[in-house]
């Protein structure tokens, strides 16, 4: 029983390491993401990066996880509990395709934020703080 119980945790230890990208994923998603970017679109979106991080998106790639939780803001994280959703997509389990109607409920997910918050960026009635 000993050995099937160290079996369990070994594998379930690597399952939330496959699952869970951390900072470092996310950093490297974004420093590559950016490499792919042409110079002008890649200028445009330094207008949106704060100054102090010479405009590298990777510094900010593990933001939206950061805010979220108390170990790692403290002061601030229920202020941004509502945006919990907003960062993943629930696919059911054994599905291997997504179906926004099922799987994005009011655009409530992965899917809906990066399409609010990239509509956001281009739409000149928002000013610059909600742009950001």
């Amino acid at each position: 029983m000993l050995i099937s119980t160290f079996y369990f945790v070994l594998f379930y230890q690597e399952i939330v390491s496959v699952f869970s990208w951390g900072p470092i994923g996310h950093s490297l998603v974004a420093r590559l993401a950016q490499s792919q970017l042409d110079s002008s679109t890649n200028n445009w979106i330094q207008n949106y990066i704060p100054r102090n991080l010479s405009g590298d998106l990777s510094a900010i790639a593990s933001w939206p996880d950061i805010i979220l939780y108390p170990m790692t803001n403290p002061l601030d994280y229920e202020n941004w509990q509502w945006s919990l959703e907003l960062h993943y997509i629930n696919i059911p389990d054994w599905s291997c395709e997504y179906i926004s109607s099922r799987d994005c409920l009011n655009n409530r997910c992965l899917e809906g934020a990066l399409k609010n918050y990239s509509q956001r960026l281009i739409d000149n009635n928002y000013d610059y703080v909600q742009q950001q």
